[in-house]
C-alpha cells in the first residue's frame, strides 16, 4: 500500500480524520500489525499526523482544512459541541469561545493538539440528547440545539458550584426569550435531580 492510494481513498470517503479501525476497514487485506507499522512509518515521514493516540489526519499531499467542530466530534466519541462554543455559535454570547467545548456521556476530558484546545463535560447518558446535525465546510457535525446548550451550561454551573448570575451575565437574554419553552423544560428534566433547579433558573432568566 502506498500513501497516494491511501490518501485518495480517504479523501474519496471524506475522512479528514481517521482511526486505525477505519483504516483497516478501507484496507481489509492489511493485517493490524502491518497497518500500525505503516502508519508509524508515514507519521515519521510527515505524511500523516497524529491528533491523539489512535487518531490521525492526512498531511499528504497537503493537510486538509477541517472545521474545529468536526475535530471535536471525532476526537472524543460520543460527543456533541455545546456549552460556550454552541452558545457563541448561536450568538447567545458576544464573543467566540477560546476553546471548543462539548458534552459527552463518557468521562470529562481535555485534549490539546495542533487544532487547539478541546474540553468535554460529562453528563448522564439520559441527558446525552438535544443535539442536531449541521453541515460545516462539507462536514456533518453534531451540535446542541440552542435550548440544550443553555441547559447544558446551567447544569455545568450547578455541578461546579458556580454563581449562575456570573455565568449568564453576558448571555443575550432577548434571544433566549424567543426559544422553545417546552424544549427548555424537557431538556432540564433530563438532568435528573438538577432538573428542578435548572427550570427555576430558566424561569428567572426569562422574566
Amino acid at each position: 500500500m502506498d500513501i497516494r492510494t491511501f490518501s485518495n481513498l480517504l479523501r474519496g470517503h471524506n475522512l479528514g480524520l481517521f482511526s486505525v479501525r477505519e483504516a483497516e476497514v478501507l484496507f481489509p487485506a492489511q493485517a493490524t500489525p502491518l497497518m500500525l507499522l505503516q502508519l508509524h512509518q508515514w507519521r515519521r515521514k510527515g505524511l500523516i499526523k497524529r491528533v491523539k493516540r489512535g487518531l490521525y489526519e492526512l498531511a499528504y499531499p497537503d493537510q486538509i482544512v477541517l472545521p474545529d467542530f468536526y475535530v471535536a466530534n471525532k476526537l472524543y466519541e460520543p460527543s456533541y459541541v455545546s456549552l460556550e462554543t454552541a452558545l457563541s455559535h448561536y450568538q447567545l454570547l458576544p464573543e467566540t469561545a477560546a476553546q471548543v467545548t462539548s458534552v459527552t456521556s463518557k468521562a470529562t476530558r481535555r485534549f490539546k493538539n495542533s487544532h487547539g484546545l478541546f474540553t468535554y463535560f460529562s453528563v448522564r447518558p439520559r441527558a446525552f440528547a438535544g443535539y442536531t446535525l449541521i453541515r460545516l465546510q462539507g462536514r456533518t457535525v453534531r451540535i446542541a440545539e440552542p435550548e440544550k446548550a443553555v441547559v447544558d451550561r446551567l447544569y455545568m454551573s450547578l455541578r461546579r458550584g458556580e454563581d449562575w448570575r456570573i455565568v449568564c451575565d453576558r448571555w443575550d437574554c432577548g434571544r433566549i426569550k424567543k426559544m422553545n419553552k417546552n424544549k427548555l423544560a424537557s431538556y432540564a428534566d433530563l438532568s435528573g435531580t438538577s432538573g428542578a433547579k435548572i427550570k427555576e433558573l430558566i424561569h428567572v432568566i426569562l422574566r
